[in-house]
């Protein structure tokens, strides 16, 4: 506690140091949960870090630029501690880019970790319509971080109590929608301002007044202020929890397919998919007959914020097969079973349409018995078994999304 007292006053000292400066330009860099590296490919990263690059440089040029600011933070995740450390390297990488980028020297970067963004949480939850949210406030306002019984083991805490409210439904509307924007760094420019400030005591302070004038408001306040005053966030578009596919290349092969996917979490999805080919020709005594049904689950990556379920993923699945498979001369009867891993890739074409590529690589045992079509009757020969590595899937999906979710209104109800 006394750590995180220390750190706020540090980096409030920091910002307050001289009444003639004013905050001149920001940019705010989000990180891939548990990364320290700055990702301009990540989110809005590029074009903000771009922009306030050219800005540091031109400042320097000109010699005006006083200070650059950096406060960095992490997502309840994980243990404290290591939260603690992590939102300190995140400082600490964006500096170096900073300087490497700007060509400015390090000496004028101030970097401040502080931990878990418990106040903006607190901030996001109170301006949400979220549900349980004056449960989650209470909890937020009144628990701290870490309880001691009189031996001073832990006992509770506030991380454990959010996890348990309400068998953990707010906890994980919090880590879905919340916890992205709070693993994140913000880099304020200071420039030296030559004109004494005019002191406006009935106006609240905006980004055009001095610094110590700025420095009265509380830090997350700060951080809202220079968000919405330069880089506004664009408006989420609705989430779609349910997505209804088809196998373009199955169906081309007269084998129908049908699949169902679900997004259980930010990044976290799992499905379960099905194709059945029961073609036949008595008269010749062919065979086109297939079934199978395949669960799998899915962790995404390199999405963007406002597209969630679109991008890079890893999945593994698993299946089962039955099938009859005979070309007027040799039939083969039998049973298989699959397991393997996944890659894919997943991008819009309109509103609620997507098109999916992707392919499975993995294991597949059957047990299967041939027969010959003799005189009307099928005349058993053999049993086999097969055992098989390599690709088990080939994907080309048209991707229907179903079920909005208003991430602002609080999800599903």
């Amino acid at each position: 506690m006394k750590r995180t007292i220390l750190i706020g006053l540090l980096a409030v000292l920091a910002i307050t140091e001289s009444w003639s400066r004013n905050v001149s330009d920001s940019v705010r860099v989000y990180y891939r949960q548990g990364h320290r590296e700055v990702d301009i490919y990540f989110r809005e990263n590029r074009t903000g870090l771009e922009r306030f690059l050219r800005s540091v440089r031109e400042m320097h040029e000109a010699g005006s630029l006083e200070n650059v600011v950096i406060r960095s933070w992490a997502s309840p995740e994980g243990v404290n501690r290591l939260n603690e450390v992590l939102s300190e390297r995140r400082a600490d990488s964006l500096k170096s880019y900073i300087v490497r980028h700007a060509g400015i020297p390090d000496s004028v970067v101030t970097v401040c970790g502080e931990g878990i963004a418990w106040g903006i949480l607190r901030r996001m939850v109170a301006e949400s319509d979220m549900l349980y949210k004056g449960e989650v406030l209470h909890i937020l306002d009144n628990t701290p971080v870490w309880v001691f019984d009189e031996a001073g083991r832990v006992v509770d805490g506030r991380k454990k109590q959010l996890m348990d409210l309400r068998g953990g439904m707010p906890y994980t509307y919090m880590q879905e929608n919340f916890f992205p924007d709070l693993r994140s760094s913000l880099s304020v420019a200071c420039y030296r301002k030559h004109e004494p400030p005019v002191e406006t005591a009935s106006e609240k302070p905006d980004l055009n007044e001095p610094v110590d004038t700025i420095a009265t408001m509380p830090a997350e306040e700060v951080t809202a202020a220079v968000q919405l005053k330069v880089t506004p966030e664009p408006k989420p578009r609705p989430v779609q929890r349910l997505a209804v596919k088809t196998n373009l290349l199955y169906d081309a092969v007269l084998m129908p397919s049908l699949e169902v996917e679900y997004r259980l979490a930010d990044r976290w999805t799992v499905q379960l998919e099905g194709d059945m080919a029961w073609w036949k020709n008595d008269g010749k005594h062919k065979y086109y007959q297939v079934a199978t049904i395949s669960p799998e689950g899915r962790w995404w990556f390199g999405q963007k914020k406002n597209n969630p379920l679109h991008g890079h993923y890893l999945g593994v699945f698993g299946g089962f097969t039955w099938y009859d498979l005979e070309n007027g001369k040799r039939g083969y009867q039998g049973e298989a079973e699959m397991v393997g891993i996944s890659y894919g890739y997943m991008f819009p074409i309109g509103k609620r349409l997507s098109l999916e590529a992707g392919i499975g690589l993995g294991y597949m045992h059957s047990k299967y018995e041939e027969y010959l079509p003799i005189d009307g009757h099928y005349v058993y020969q053999q049993t086999n078994r097969m055992n098989y590595f390599g690709p088990l899937k080939l994907k080309f999906a048209l991707v229907w999304r179903l079920w909005d979710v208003d991430k602002k209104k609080g999800g599903a109800r």
